[in-house]
């Protein structure tokens, strides 16, 4: 097998509404904000950072390309967090108005998990394993 090309960097998801996806990331999942400007933020979690850049400043760095958010689009993939528990954290995100549009369930593989979009669309899964 050959080395990976490189490591790793963190996701970058396009925004339309920088200040509303900084809310909900910052005030609904207690994600924490380390740098920003007018177009950007940087977000982690835990020690895992990813990006928002809004779809203006994004289109800057890949000219030509159609750029846009997935909401209202069919999806591609998801996010997942892995969370002591999916039912506590279910009940605490829906309190401050998230959306699920998957309620908890134990899955085959040995997971239990619950789904939400956030406000471009991005799906999201909070995962626990089922022991």
């Amino acid at each position: 097998m050959s080395p990976a090309i490189g490591e790793f960097g963190p996701p970058v998801l396009f925004v339309e509404d920088l200040e509303r996806a900084k809310a909900f990331y910052i005030d609904a999942l207690g994600f924490s904000l380390e740098f920003g400007d007018d177009t950007s933020a940087g977000l982690f979690i835990g020690d895992v950072m990813f990006l928002l850049v809004t779809v203006p400043s994004a289109s800057d760095m890949l000219p030509g390309e159609v750029l846009g958010t997935t909401r209202g689009q069919r999806p591609v993939g998801l996010f997942n967090i892995f969370v002591e528990n999916v039912d506590e954290a279910y009940e605490r995100l829906r309190s401050m108005g998230v959306a699920f549009i998957v309620d908890p369930m134990d899955r085959d593989w040995g997971r239990r998990t619950a789904h939400f979009k956030d406000p471009d669309g991005f799906i999201w899964e909070i995962s626990q394993s089922i022991e």
